[in-house]
């Protein structure tokens, strides 16, 4: 039944692919993909804006069932997520920096705007939403915790500059830092992303 579903998702995120996500994340790069890549993107984000719709509402309550409101671009759907984590994927890409030798030399991460912190502090209580979600047995935990970290994540990044500052090897890290927390949910959840759309 999933599948059939997620078939008819893939259909309509085909259409919406290209359309952009939103005010929160940056434009589409679809029109830098190739078809096969439209096509690709299309079946993820179909399958995972299913999947995130069955696990996001808690076990025990209703919830209708809608296309429409599960291909959003903005709220608590997967296409959001997947779109916020695609923009973070672009902005280290365009940064020219070698994140890699950032991580190598520990480039400590500065939590000096209020933004900053937000999202810092949202990274770091990751541990304590795991130990909840053993605890209670709810996926919709970590859902919550993921769009939360997402709107503070993209918060972090309209309000403070990440490229060509002199922060930019901090908020770099801390970027990276909420991609790996990003990926790691995804992970959990058994929904995949995309490093671009």
């Amino acid at each position: 039944f999933r599948e059939r579903r997620a078939d008819k998702a893939a259909a309509d995120a085909e259409k919406a692919v290209g359309s952009g996500a939103g005010e929160e994340v940056e434009p589409s790069a679809a029109a830098e993909m190739s078809e096969a890549e439209l096509e690709h993107a299309a079946e993820v984000l179909g399958y995972a804006a299913v999947k995130y719709a069955d696990l996001k509402s808690n076990r025990i309550s209703n919830y209708v069932f809608s296309y429409e409101r599960m291909l959003a671009t903005t709220g608590n759907t997967a296409v959001y997520l997947i779109y916020a984590h695609a923009r973070v994927c672009s902005i280290i890409d365009k940064s020219g920096v070698d994140v890699a030798e950032l991580k190598r030399k520990r480039t400590p991460i500065h939590l000096d705007q209020p933004a900053e912190l937000a999202f810092g502090a949202c990274i770091a209580r990751f541990t304590d939403i795991l130990d909840k979600v053993l605890a209670d047995l709810l996926p919709n935990v970590i859902c919550e915790y993921l769009y939360d970290a997402c709107a503070k994540m993209n918060t972090f990044i309209r309000e403070c500059r990440v490229i060509g500052v002199p922060e930019t090897p901090s908020r770099l890290m801390l970027c990276c830092a909420g991609l790996n927390l990003m990926r790691t949910c995804f992970d959990l959840l058994g929904i995949p992303y995309l490093d671009r759309i």
